[in-house]
């Protein structure tokens, strides 16, 4: 039998004071924040790949500090145990603005992260069902941490750590490549880091943000222009959102961009079209990635059908012809620039963190490969 217990509640006015000022305290290197005695457990989730618990941690850590009152393992107001409060209205009302205003969406950039499953559950519990092994090893930091801060100012201080750790993800981003000189073989690095960087896909990602990227350098040195990457998986949204890619000129839809890198379908291809034609364009262009493939028809036969149902011509090209293409195009191409800018589209496309990894990876092989070990000792001829 369940147990009635009032439900506290958690001004979201005096939590947005609160996580500003922890921003803050987190900010200012002078400030010598409290050690708490899992910290490292906070640094463990923050900086771990899974972003729905890290909302989770931050949102328990503030309504905490907010409201001593409730339990910071609860995560729906209907929960059965005492101090269950609605932990998805805080992150959603306060933390989800403020992270995208202070936080340049280090914590993960999600609109509505307690809609992912680990948030979905009543309360925060060991026994909740999530992968084995590494996600599974989060959970139970998680709970530890959560069941064991018990006043409003342990909740703030943790709150602060959380925060200054949260901040150290944008500087591991800002160092993750060195500035780099101009160079003449600009073109040649920049094809080179491509072709390795294209070997993964994460989820499509990869194509998504290296296509923006590439269009937006192009068009920067010779047209001008928006170029728009939607967060990945979500485009078409909203009603401002026609493809993957949407690029503007003075403020209207020049040109659009579906980026597939799995398989897909002529009806896939016919709902593109469908919505360019909506918005008045006579065109779309498909960029096949690495993976992907359309299955069940020819790309030619789907050309010509979609353009009959719907008088939308269907480009279809291949990732790597592409970029090339595109970078061919732009004289003034810099490999520094390069690298800034798929940063950047990383950034705002809010991808996985393997994403970022393997940006590194990539740009840390090829310096390996560009400057061997010598095979000499020092001070030898």
């Amino acid at each position: 039998m369940s147990m009635s217990f009032a439900k506290p509640t958690v001004d979201q006015r005096v939590a947005e004071q609160l996580l500003r000022e922890a921003i803050a305290v987190a900010q200012d290197d002078s400030r010598e924040i409290p050690a708490m005695e899992w910290d490292i457990e906070i640094r463990t989730i923050i900086q771990g790949k899974h972003l729905t618990f890290r909302y989770i941690l931050v949102t328990g850590l503030l309504g905490k500090a907010t409201n001593p009152s409730i339990n910071a393992l609860a995560l729906q107001a209907r929960a059965d145990v005492e101090g269950a409060y609605d932990a998805r209205s805080l992150c959603h009302g306060v933390i989800v603005p403020i992270e995208r205003q202070l936080l340049n969406s280090l914590l993960g950039g999600s609109n509505e992260p307690f809609l992912n499953k680990p948030a979905r559950f009543p309360v925060i519990s060991p026994s909740n069902a999530v992968r084995a092994g590494k996600d599974k090893e989060l959970l139970l930091i998680l709970h530890k941490v959560l069941s064991e801060v018990e006043t409003s100012e342990q909740a703030f201080n943790s709150l602060c750590t959380a925060m200054r750790y949260t901040l150290e993800r944008q500087t591991a981003r800002s160092e993750l490549l060195p500035q780099l000189s101009e160079s003449a073989d600009s073109h040649l690095k920049t094809i080179e880091f491509i072709d390795a960087f294209v070997t993964k896909s994460i989820e499509g990602q990869i194509a998504a943000i290296l296509t923006g990227t590439v269009l937006s350098i192009y068009f920067d040195q010779v047209i001008g222009g928006e170029i728009i990457v939607h967060p990945i998986n979500q485009s078409g949204a909203s009603s401002n959102e026609i493809a993957d890619i949407d690029i503007k000129i003075n403020g209207e839809i020049f040109v659009v961009f579906e980026v597939k890198d799995k398989q897909f379908s002529q009806q896939d291809a016919d709902h593109a079209a469908f919505k360019a034609s909506q918005y008045g364009l006579n065109s779309i262009t498909f960029i096949i990635g690495v993976n992907g493939a359309c299955v069940g028809s020819s790309l030619e036969q789907v050309a010509k059908d979609v353009f009959l149902a719907r008088s939308v011509n269907v480009i279809f090209i291949d990732l790597p012809s592409f970029v090339r293409s595109v970078i061919a195009l732009c004289p003034d191409l810099d490999f520094a620039t390069f690298l800034e800018r798929l940063q950047y589209y990383a950034i705002v496309a809010r991808v996985k963190d393997e994403v970022f990894e393997h940006i590194e990876n990539v740009f840390q092989s090829m310096q390996v490969a560009s400057n061997p070990p010598s095979n000499n000792p020092a001070g030898a001829d």
